[in-house]
């Protein structure tokens, strides 16, 4: 009897003490300037104890994918469970994932072109035919080997922002010379130097001057802050002043934060927090 109840004691201790530790973790996500969101239930993600280390790690989080770091794709749901009791589950397919393109086009192992999202009633991981329009732009931009990651930055002018596998982050842009002719790169250069941070960058979100672009090195996380916050959101003719940062809340909780997109985050202990406006 007495065992039992030293050993519910114990559980008791672990689990406010987890609590609490938990709670200061929270604190400190929200006045880096997240708010709280959903809990997400996907146990493979998640290591058992602070001990594990086999469990799945996330190489791409969007808004409806996990892409773990195999490749392999995961359908998600942030609002509902599935069947399951899971936010996450395995996607119907058997491609494996190479390279992203703004979240919704992908380039797989076997070196050819799908769509993660379906569009145009072209269902989802659907390879991509030729006869896309977008097709040579795709292929322009994903074909490189070296290429891990292509994000729009600006869709008028024709320029990509491309990470690869040296750890630098390049501007590409693209033109046509009508409407008949096939795209060419018309320019490159370096739009985030590797040598400008702390190591390689392994990771980015680009949504130009706000909240959501990011870069994430082999190290730390640097995130667009609002400099002049207190007088833009209270001045209507005063405009955001933005800066790229180090965030040390990355750094001092990396073993705590599962996953990051600049948009949201996931921590260790299921909690989703999202970038407050």
């Amino acid at each position: 009897m007495k065992n039992k109840l030293l050993k519910l004691l114990m559980i008791i201790v672990l689990v406010t003490i987890c609590t609490a530790c938990n709670g200061s973790v929270t604190r400190e996500i929200r006045h880096a300037g997240f708010s709280i969101g959903n809990k997400f239930i996907c146990d493979k993600f998640y290591p058992q104890d602070k001990d594990d280390f086999s469990y799945l790690k996330i190489r791409y989080f969007t808004g409806n994918h996990l892409i773990d770091q195999n490749g392999k794709i995961y359908e998600i749901s942030l609002q509902q469970t599935y069947q399951s009791g899971e936010n996450c589950k395995e996607a119907a397919t058997a491609i494996a994932v190479k390279t992203i393109f703004d979240d919704r086009i992908i380039k797989g192992t076997d070196d050819k072109y799908y769509y993660l999202i379906g569009q145009n009633n072209v269902s989802s991981y659907s390879e991509i035919p030729k006869t896309d329009n977008s097709y040579d732009i795709y292929n322009l931009l994903l074909r490189d080997v070296d290429t891990i990651k292509v994000i729009t930055a600006n869709s008028s002018t024709g320029e990509y922002y491309l990470l690869k596998t040296d750890g630098n982050v390049y501007s590409y842009v693209i033109t046509k010379k009508d409407y008949n002719s096939a795209p060419v790169v018309t320019s490159v250069s370096t739009i985030y130097n590797k040598n400008d941070f702390d190591s390689k960058i392994i990771d980015f979100n680009y949504a130009g001057d706000s909240l959501a672009t990011f870069i994430k090195t082999e190290n730390k996380v640097y995130r667009m802050r609002i400099i002049n916050s207190s007088e833009c959101k209270k001045y209507a003719d005063i405009e955001c002043k933005y800066k790229m940062e180090e965030d040390s809340l990355f750094e001092e909780y990396k073993d705590r934060i599962i996953v990051y997109n600049g948009s949201s985050l996931i921590t260790d202990y299921k909690q989703i927090f999202n970038v407050a406006s």
